[in-house]
C-alpha cells in the first residue's frame, strides 16, 4: 500500500550504501592485475563461513533493505519494496565481490553475497513495517506550547555533544578512523544502555517539534545528521554500540506512540533519572558519562581548563532533558527544576570520595542552569 514519501530515507540510504563500500572494500589495496570481472564471476564459490561472519554479512546489509523499503513502499507499495530491498541488496553485494576480487586481503563468495541479500530481505521488512506503523509513531496530542524552544534546545545539545568538534574533515584518514571500530565490533551492555536513553530522549524531542506527519521522518533525519556527521568530523568515530542502540529502539517507539504525550514525558523521565541514579550507584557504570559514554570520568573532566564543549553539551542535555520531560508530565515548571536540581546535586554527593566519579562540582551548576532556562521558557 502506497503511501507518504519519508524525505530523509535518501539521505540516509545515500549515508548506509557509504558505509557498506568502506567496511567491504578496505584497505582499498586494489592490485592492477587484478582478475577481470567475468572472470571473477566464474571463481566465486560457496566459501565456508564462520558464526561471526554469518552475523556480520547479514547485520551489515539489514540497514540499507530498511531505507530502500522507506524510499521504495510509499512510491510502489510493499511487494515493490521487498523486491527492491533484496534485488538491489544483491546487486550491491555483487559488485563488492566482483571489486574484492582486486583487493589482496578480501576473498569473494557466494556465501558472502546470498547473506548480504538475505540481511537485505530482513530490512526490507522491517522497513516496510516501520512504514505502515509510521503514522502510529508520531505523538498524540498537543504539545505544550513554550516546550518547544527547550525541545529545541536538547536536540541541538546532543548535537554538539555528539558531533563535537564540529570541524569537518572528509579525508580519507578520517573516514578510515570513523569506520575502523565497525570492522571488529565489541558490544558494551553499558554504552549500549546509555545510547538507548540518549536517543529516546531526542526521539521525544523529534516528535515534540515535528508536524504529526513529519515525526518519523524528522527522526531518520537526526540519525543521518548524526552517522554522516560521526564520519566527516574531525576526531570522531562510529560506535556500535550507538547503531545496535538505534535499532532496539525502533519498536519501542512503536509503543511509546500509543501513549499520550504527557504519558509518554513521564515514562522518559523516569527511565533518564533513574539511569542517571543507575550510572552513580553500579560500580559497573561508574565513571561513565550519563549518556555520553565515550566521554572521561567527572575526575578527568574537572582536571580539564575550561572543560570540553562536548563535556558540557553531553550534561547540558541530561538536566535540559530531565527538566523538560517533568514539566511535560505535568509537574509545574519550577518544581520540575527543582527536582532536577536536587537529584544531581544528591548524585554529587553521593559521589563524594569516590576515585573516579560520574558527577563533579559543575553538575549541580549545569543542573540549575538547565532548571532556570526550563523555568523561564516554560512558566
Amino acid at each position: 500500500m502506497a503511501g507518504r514519501a519519508h524525505f530523509a530515507a535518501p539521505l540516509l540510504l545515500a549515508v548506509v550504501v557509504a558505509l557498506i563500500l568502506y567496511v567491504s572494500l578496505w584497505p582499498f589495496s586494489f592490485g592492477a592485475d587484478g582478475p577481470g570481472v567475468l572472470e571473477t564471476l566464474r571463481q566465486l564459490t560457496w566459501a565456508r563461513a564462520g558464526r561471526s561472519d554469518l552475523f556480520n554479512n547479514v547485520l551489515l546489509y539489514v540497514p540499507l533493505g530498511f531505507c530502500i523499503a522507506l524510499v521504495v513502499e510509499p512510491r510502489l507499495g510493499r511487494a515493490a519494496a521487498l523486491a527492491a530491498g533484496v534485488v538491489c541488496g544483491a546487486l550491491l553485494s555483487l559488485a563488492v565481490e566482483v571489486a574484492q576480487a582486486s583487493i589482496t586481503l578480501r576473498v569473494p563468495s557466494l556465501t558472502d553475497l546470498s547473506l548480504n541479500a538475505a540481511g537485505s530481505l530482513a530490512g526490507a521488512f522491517l522497513g516496510s513495517v516501520w512504514h505502515a506503523l509510521g503514522a502510529r509513531m508520531t505523538p498524540r496530542g498537543n504539545p505544550i506550547g513554550r516546550s518547544g524552544a527547550v525541545a529545541l534546545t536538547v536536540l541541538v545539545l546532543w548535537l554538539i555533544a555528539r558531533l563535537w568538534p564540529l570541524w569537518p574533515d572528509a579525508s580519507l584518514r578520517q573516514v578510515k578512523r570513523a569506520v575502523r571500530p565497525l570492522l571488529t565490533p565489541e558490544l558494551h551492555w553499558g554504552e549500549l544502555a546509555a545510547f538507548f536513553v540518549g536517543w529516546l530522549v531526542v526521539a521525544q524531542a523529534v516528535f515534540h517539534l515535528a508536524k504529526r506527519q513529519r515525526s518519523v521522518d524528522g527522526f531518520l533525519l537526526v540519525i543521518a545528521v548524526v552517522l554522516a556527521g560521526r564520519t566527516f568530523t574531525a576526531g570522531n568515530t562510529l560506535v556500535f554500540e550507538e547503531l545496535a542502540a538505534i535499532a532496539l529502539l525502533l519498536p519501542v517507539l512503536v509503543l511509546l506512540s500509543r501513549v499520550e504525550d504527557r504519558g509518554r514525558s513521564a515514562l522518559i523521565a523516569a527511565v533518564l533519572g533513574s539511569w542517571l541514579v543507575a550510572v552513580a550507584l553500579l560500580p559497573a557504570l561508574g565513571g561513565a558519562h550519563p549518556v555520553m559514554p565515550e566521554a572521561q570520568a567527572a575526575s578527568d573532566f574537572l582536571a580539564r581548563s575550561p572543560p570540553p564543549p562536548a563535556q558540557l553539551a553531553g550534561k547540558g542535555f541530561s538536566y535540559v532533558a530531565l527538566a523538560w520531560l517533568l514539566a511535560g508530565a505535568g509537574l509545574y515548571p519550577h518544581v520540575a527544576a527543582g527536582v532536577t536540581v536536587l537529584l544531581v546535586a544528591l548524585l554529587f554527593l553521593l559521589q563524594i570520595g569516590v576515585a573516579a566519579p560520574a558527577y563533579g562540582w559543575p553538575d549541580p551548576a549545569i543542573a540549575l542552569i538547565a532548571g532556570l532556562m526550563v523555568t523561564r521558557w516554560m512558566k
